[in-house]
């Protein structure tokens, strides 16, 4: 699916008219990325939004965008599936020229295993263990 495709589908279903206002004031107040001007969203409807979004920031720094101020506003779930959609494919378009934003940190290479021991009778603390991405965790207890 094409990048507008997968910002407007995001826009469209995950977001009510006051989460969309939101959403539209936190790209009119920018922070870590360019703001787009308030008087080009103040009225715009979500298909135009999308594409001021891109024509502002590129397809690949739109979509960047878009998941953070998601996140932003709590709405992980709309977020994480927006990002999943276009690592699966959703990213066909050139990477973005614009300089409105850094390039993305290179995804770090998996970490080495870990053990954790205890004597007996002690208590283990297990880390939290998250991923983006699918894959198998396998941990093990053994007494």
């Amino acid at each position: 699916m094409a990048v507008p495709d997968l910002l407007l589908k995001t826009l469209d279903h995950h977001l009510l008219e006051d989460d969309f206002n939101k959403f539209k004031w936190y790209l009119g107040n920018g922070g870590e990325f360019k703001a787009i001007p308030r008087s080009s969203l103040e009225n715009a409807k979500r298909i135009n939004t999308v594409t001021k979004m891109i024509e502002t920031y590129g397809e690949e720094t739109a979509v960047k965008i878009a998941v953070d101020v998601l996140q932003k506003m709590g709405n992980n779930n709309a977020a994480q599936k927006l990002k999943n959609s276009y690592a699966a494919g959703g990213n066909t378009a050139a990477p973005s020229t614009s300089a409105a934003a850094p390039p993305a940190a290179p995804v770090a290479p998996p970490a080495a295993p870990a053990s954790i021991m205890a004597q007996q009778g002690a208590i283990v603390f297990a880390p939290n263990v998250a991923s983006s991405t699918t894959g198998t965790w396998n941990i093990n207890f053994t007494k």
